[in-house]
């Protein structure tokens, strides 16, 4: 049966930014085999003769028109001003949609049917009177049937990342009445669909294929008639030539006075500058906006949030730059360009859509070099319209200094001056991994954290406490340079700590001290990756352990701190301990394994080890002893650390100075300095006093002459 109908009202659908309608539909009711293998890539079904009656489906091949709001509309660089314009630029989809029928339960036909088909499923258990009763098992695949309608589910027998689970339908609309109508199930783009053969012997038998990304699998649609299976082969045939028509002639407009090389490929290095009059999606706050730049719906690149500002500026710490390569022709090919959506961070629950703007590939290819432009936010479709926001950008062909520029930026600044953030979901899931197991012959063996060696993934997931402590001992793999010295370098590595206080409140139920470490040297400040829910915390050679220091005077102390990581937005990282140690007498070119007992400030008394222990590498290289001694002979500069949160900055302060905060307001403050004001009176009369019988001592001192 084949029926091809209009656009009709009850067959659209909008929102606040775009309205689609099915334009054209062309129904064919099928039968669909049960496929015998995972994935059915050598297209094994289940004979037709021994197929259910409930594998009858209807494949639909609707032309969706889609009509985008002025609000909504992408810009572009083409104004269409004719008729034929309009055509090129036309928004249409075709999809491919599979239907199941939704039919009542006869228990007589479902008893016939299973006697006259030994082969099928069993009848469905009574889930009223026994909810839990599980669901009949197919023979042939090992999927167990829903209990919610008569389908084997048989199109989802492979695992959860099954192909045909990623094109299911939630629309959930029944075409029919009085419960015999027709549900959808699947909604498979074209572009994702593919007549692969045909049965020579049955002609009305049609083979077809479903990609997803970099998989595929394959059904077979069972026509009543021959007459239909051509029909539906002409009008997939159709669809297809038209859909490769409109994307060469938009092609063709969109070059429209541009000549690309062959094989030409364009390098781009953006700039993410700013932004102005973000939405406040936040109750009480501003927003935590983040910029996400993708292409062809794949991201490649993403800044880091700024937290509670309207008018972020983005640096390049903050993932500003980054140096994108694309095939030109490709970037012509690809409809919306490069697009960039703003979204708001937030620790518990999905991160918002603030608003996007895209740059088409004329654009992009005739941007003027350096050229700062500002873009409106506008709201992606089903998201809310703010009607507000604005984007600064600037955009140039990168140069090979760029490329070599970036790439050694990003090599040596990792993460350096933030940590990792697990959001709500993910603590809970931390909470409830298990970071311990014991094997078959008794022996106990301890999840690696942060990750694995990327290298080594399955070796080193699992390791006893032996060889973890071994592991942790070798030499790291990623060093982070930092800082404006020429004197020498101090080459540091945090190994490990032992016996750290727990600092967080959900220790009964298994919740630890989720350590990291903070180092901060003359002007350098940075930080070790975060080791979750442990009080002995082992850090890999693999992970974000490693430093190297360049040395602007000898004297300068180097100040350790370790902290429980703290991702909520009102609290901040709660200092375990912190220790400074004075690099003036180690000796050059030795590796030192040294271990320190961490305190939480500089007074604390009695000097117990109560607050755990560090264990740090260390080793000296200097450029040149003269001029290190020559160094000597001026005073050390005074340097200041930029940070880019609060947070941090309450970090790098008690690293240096400990949790005795002795420029805090209050009373007790102002008169600890008066006090101390007045001592340096009391020692200047002394002094004067000492001066004076110095310098006069004849005229002060009585002598006896005999």
């Amino acid at each position: 049966m084949t029926a091809a109908s209009p656009a009709s009202p009850s067959a659209s659908v909008s929102n606040a930014a775009a309205s689609t309608s099915i334009k054209t539909a062309h129904n064919f009711e099928i039968t669909c085999p049960l496929p015998l293998t995972k994935g059915n890539s050598k297209n094994l079904n289940l004979p037709s003769q021994l197929t259910p009656i409930n594998r009858r489906r209807r494949v639909s091949v609707e032309v969706h028109e889609i009509a985008l709001n002025k609000s909504a509309a992408q810009p572009t660089a083409i104004t269409a001003d004719n008729a034929a314009a309009d055509n090129i630029h036309k928004t249409e989809i075709v999809y491919v949609r599979i239907m199941e029928r939704q039919h009542r339960i006869n228990p007589a036909a479902m008893v016939k049917e299973h006697i006259l088909n030994p082969m099928a499923q069993r009848l469905l258990p009574d889930t009223k009177k026994n909810p839990n009763q599980e669901s009949p098992v197919n023979f042939f695949t090992g999927a167990r049937r829903r209990h919610s309608d008569g389908d084997d589910n048989s199109d989802d027998v492979d695992d959860a990342d099954s192909v045909m689970k990623s094109f299911r339908d939630l629309t959930n609309q029944s075409t029919g009445e009085d419960g015999d109508g027709w549900l959808p199930k699947y909604k498979v783009p074209l572009k994702m669909f593919q007549i692969v053969e045909s049965n020579k012997k049955r002609k009305n038998i049609v083979v077809v294929s479903f990609k997803f990304k970099n998989r595929s699998t394959k059904r077979e649609f069972i026509f009543d008639t021959e007459d239909q299976a051509n029909e539906f082969r002409q009008i997939i045939h159709e669809n297809q030539n038209l859909i490769q028509t409109r994307a060469k002639a938009r092609l063709d407009w969109a070059l429209k006075g541009i000549q690309l090389q062959k094989d030409e490929r364009l390098t781009f290095l953006i700039d993410i500058c700013s932004g102005s009059d973000i939405p406040q999606s936040d109750v009480g706050r501003q927003s935590d906006p983040y910029v996400i730049a993708s292409f062809e719906g794949k991201q490649i690149h993403q800044t880091g949030y700024r937290s509670n500002n309207a008018n972020p500026i983005w640096t390049l710490r903050k993932g500003s730059l980054f140096i994108w390569k694309v095939d030109a022709l490709e970037l012509f090919e690809s409809r919306p360009g490069l697009v960039f959506e703003v979204k708001d961070y937030d620790t518990v629950g999905e991160d918002e859509s603030l608003g996007f703007f895209s740059v088409s590939a004329r654009t992009l290819y005739k941007w003027p070099d350096n050229e700062r432009k500002v873009f409106a936010l506008k709201p992606l479709p089903g998201e809310t319209d703010f009607k507000q926001g604005n984007i600064a950008i600037r955009i140039r062909r990168a140069t090979d200094y760029d490329i070599e520029f970036m790439e050694t930026y990003n090599s040596k600044q990792t993460s350096m001056h933030s940590q990792p953030k697990m959001k709500g979901a993910a603590v809970i899931k931390e909470v409830l991994t298990k970071n311990s197991r014991k094997e078959k012959d008794g022996t106990r063996e301890y999840r690696v954290r942060p990750g694995p060696d990327p290298k080594r993934q399955e070796a080193t997931t699992w390791l006893t406490k032996d060889k973890l402590e071994q592991e942790c001992m070798r030499a790291s793999n990623n060093w982070v340079d930092i800082g404006s010295g020429n004197l020498g370098k101090i080459h540091l590595e945090v190994i490990k700590c032992d016996k750290l206080p727990n600092m967080d409140s959900g220790g009964n139920f298994g919740i630890k001290t989720d350590a990291f470490a903070s180092l901060v040297y003359e002007d350098c400040f940075v930080q070790t990756d975060v080791i979750s829910n442990c009080l002995s915390p082992r850090w890999m050679p693999w992970s974000q352990r490693a430093f190297v220091f360049n040395m602007m005077h000898t004297s300068s102390q180097l100040f350790i701190a370790v902290f429980d990581s703290d991702d909520t937005p009102l609290n901040d990282h709660d200092l375990c301990g912190r220790v400074s140690i004075d690099l003036s007498n180690f000796m050059p070119d030795t590796v030192y394994t040294l271990d320190y007992n961490l305190f939480p400030t500089a007074k604390s008394s009695p000097r117990d080890a109560k607050y755990g222990t560090i264990t740090i590498r260390l080793r000296l290289e200097l450029a040149d002893e003269k001029t290190l001694v020559l160094s000597n002979m001026k005073p050390p500069q005074s340097v200041y650390v930029n940070v880019q949160t609060q947070k941090d900055f309450h970090v790098l302060r008690q690293t240096v100075e400990g949790n005795l905060d002795t420029k805090e307001y209050s009373l007790s403050t102002i008169t600890a300095y008066c006090d101390e004001l007045m001592s340096y009176l009391t020692i200047y009369y002394g002094l004067e006093d000492a001066v004076i019988r110095l310098f006069l001592w004849r005229g002060g001192t009585e002598v006896v002459i005999p």
